[in-house]
């Protein structure tokens, strides 16, 4: 019954064209009917079981058509949230019109089949008598109506969590690109201004390797626009396009050594995840810069050590912007299933990132990058 109730809100068929679910319904019907033949047979003498099992059988099939009916207007109730007075006065009215017919349908059946003390008593006699005894029928409109309810509450409490999770997904995506977008304005004063120094300098080559560095960087952040998840190989293309950027800029403050194992560059990482990392510092790229990662047991276990210059008072803590922005991506993408530990350790900032292995194919972006992932650079 629920699947003959997940329909498009675009292309709902009618309730009459559900052969499922009007199966189902009939079924469902049957089931009860003998459920309850099965308990009175031994209180019905043998000469009138066959028109007891018959008037049962009909009586539980008069529901059907009071399930399809209350289908589509639970529903409409439920999509529309409809205020409780409303609400109550709905169910009121349909338990109404449901008594009514359901007393006049039985009314009918005693003309042909069901129990003699039944048929020897004129139709109105027996409407009136079963319109008197609300009860049972008033307990199997509630049955139905809370049974629809149920499921009809269920997908609209689906569908909001999955529109909840598209809206998350697209404001973590949104958030990334501004992210990049507001990296590359300063990244290019700052680049610009430092091969115009390096120009008056008469240093020409450095500024021409600078610019070279500046293209990569630029390109590999184009190429990731809108990725949430890339492969290892392809982040590490932009950490190290940045490191090779940072070096020219301050020749001698910083040093890095990168260490991946080959069968770690095709798992998949949120994307600029390590480029956060190395930003969480208070002096980001200076010192020493040490990023190495390595599967085991199915998971990718990344650690990035810095050693910046000592600042007293200067600490990461959990209340830092970056760092909370961070945890906020990680736990949109794994929903508990990671574990990032960053602590002050050995005059440095450690950080550790454990993370469900996925392998993700990645293109080369940045191919002369691929021979220093797998050896200590500079």
């Amino acid at each position: 019954m629920t699947s003959s109730l997940a329909t498009a809100p675009t292309t709902r068929p009618g309730w009459w064209s559900r052969p499922a679910f009007w199966g189902l319904a009939v079924v469902g019907a049957s089931m009860l009917a003998l459920f309850e033949w099965l308990q009175m047979r031994s209180m019905v003498p043998p000469e009138i079981r066959t028109a007891y099992r018959v008037w049962q059988w009909l009586s539980w099939l008069l529901w059907v058509p009071v399930l399809g009916l209350a289908s589509p207007l639970v529903r409409r109730m439920i999509s529309a949230r409809a205020r409780p007075v409303l609400l109550l006065l709905t169910l009121l009215g349909g338990f109404l019109g449901t008594l009514v017919y359901w007393s006049a349908a039985r009314a009918a059946l005693s003309r042909f089949t069901g129990p003699p003390s039944i048929r020897k008593m004129s139709a109105g006699q027996v409407f009136l008598a079963h319109f008197r005894g609300i009860i049972m029928p008033g307990i199997d409109y509630l049955g139905i109506v809370g049974i629809l309810g149920t499921i009809e509450l269920r997908r609209r409490l689906r569908r909001e969590a999955i529109g909840a999770a598209r809206l998350e997904a697209e404001l973590a995506r949104a958030e990334l690109d501004q992210m990049r977008v507001q990296l590359q304005p300063q990244l290019l004063e700052d680049t610009l201004r430092t091969t115009a120094d390096f120009v008056r300098s008469g240093a020409s080559t450095q500024a021409v390797q600078l610019l070279a560095r500046l293209s990569d960087v630029l390109r590999l952040t184009l190429a990731t626009l809108g990725q949430e998840r890339v492969a290892l190989r392809q982040e590490m293309e932009f950490v190290q396009a940045y490191l090779a950027l940072q070096q020219i800029r301050n020749p001698g403050r910083l040093r890095s050594r990168v260490d991946i194992s080959p069968e770690a560059l095709t798992a998949e990482v949120p994307s600029l995840a390590l480029f956060q990392l190395a930003e969480l510092p208070v002096a980001p790229w200076e010192g020493a810069l040490e990023l190495s990662a390595s599967i085991a047991d199915d998971r990718l276990r990344i650690r990035l050590h810095q050693l910046a210059p000592a600042r007293p008072g200067a600490e990461v803590t959990e209340a830092a912007d970056r760092l909370v922005h961070l945890r906020q991506r990680l736990e949109q993408l794994y929903r508990g299933d990671h574990v990032l530990q960053v602590r002050h350790e050995n005059a440095g900032l450690l950080c550790t990132l454990d993370i469900p292995l996925v392998h993700l194919e990645s293109p080369e972006l940045f191919p002369t990058a691929g021979a220093g992932l797998r050896a200590a650079a500079r």
